[in-house]
């Protein structure tokens, strides 16, 4: 079996010396590109990636924390919200339950007012239908007193009852 990677160089060189040229040029090589491209070219594009990256998870983190300062502050404000909504619940609720005791008393009250009126004015219709009654009943007493003096009694007795008469009902009066 043939060795798969053969080494093709002049046949003055040998093998080994071949290898070190060539471990030895790759050394410089690495060397050169480690010394001189490297800090050159390529480092300050990683360094500048790298400060690129950190700046951008900086910023992610200063936007998260952000939103979630403003969620909180909204949470809360929708706390206080519903809060100061239902406190004006509670206000308005009680304003009108007063308002309603309020109404309910006054009306209470007209009506108590107007049953008393009603019921002043029917005494006073009360105490004018007696007042009239005793009228009309006096002079049917005094029509036939008259009429009953005037058959039976002559005109002295009958001027005298009557005058009797009307002393007793100024003094029952």
């Amino acid at each position: 079996m043939e060795f798969p990677w053969i080494l093709e160089h002049t046949k003055e060189v040998t093998d080994l010396q071949w290898l070190m040229v060539t471990g030895i040029g790759f050394l410089l090589v690495a060397w050169l590109v480690l010394a001189k491209v490297w800090p050159g070219m390529i480092r300050p594009h990683l360094v500048e990636r790298h400060q690129g990256i950190i700046q951008a998870a900086e910023q992610v983190e200063s936007t998260l924390r952000e939103t979630k300062e403003l969620r909180d502050d909204y949470r809360s404000r929708l706390e206080g919200i519903e809060h100061e909504t239902k406190r004006r619940l509670e206000e308005a609720v009680h304003e009108a339950e007063a308002l309603r005791e309020q109404i309910l008393a006054e009306a209470a009250a007209n009506a108590k007012a107007i049953v008393s009126r009603g019921e002043e004015e029917v005494s006073r219709e009360r105490a004018k239908a007696m007042v009239l009654l005793r009228r009309q009943f006096v002079e049917g007493v005094i029509g036939a007193a008259q009429y009953a003096a005037s058959r039976s009694l002559g005109a002295p007795q009958h001027k005298r009852l009557i005058e009797e008469f009307t002393k007793e009902l100024g003094a029952r009066s």
